[in-house]
């Protein structure tokens, strides 16, 4: 079971490291003032796009959060995620739609 409390924790103990009000970071991953004070005393979680969002903001990683991520996942997919994690809300929506167009020409030729 995730932990809210444990994680708003230790996001806001990141997010003060980074010297960054609530406000500041709210408007770099693009989450309300309020929503994210919710997150950080444990009230409402986030999903996992404005958490990667917010990985590459205050340079955490899973290991962080007590996360084992010792997933054999290649250098490419690593690099490929933080790519995501950096990227406009714009740009994201572009690329899953090419990911999803081309998700679907790979089934019709299956």
């Amino acid at each position: 079971m995730i932990n809210k409390v444990i994680i708003g924790k230790i996001i806001q103990k990141f997010r003060k490291e980074k010297n960054l009000t609530q406000d500041q970071l709210a408007e770099k991953i693009d989450l309300s003032t309020n929503y994210l004070s919710k997150v950080e005393r444990g009230l409402n979680s986030i999903n996992v796009e404005t958490f990667l969002k917010m990985a590459g903001v205050l340079d955490f990683s899973l290991e962080d959060f007590g996360i084992n991520s010792k997933i054999n996942i290649n250098q490419d997919r690593q690099d490929l995620i933080q790519q995501i994690s950096c990227m406009s809300e714009k740009e994201y929506n572009v690329y899953k739609e090419i990911i999803t167009v081309t998700n679907k020409i790979n089934e019709i030729y299956k």
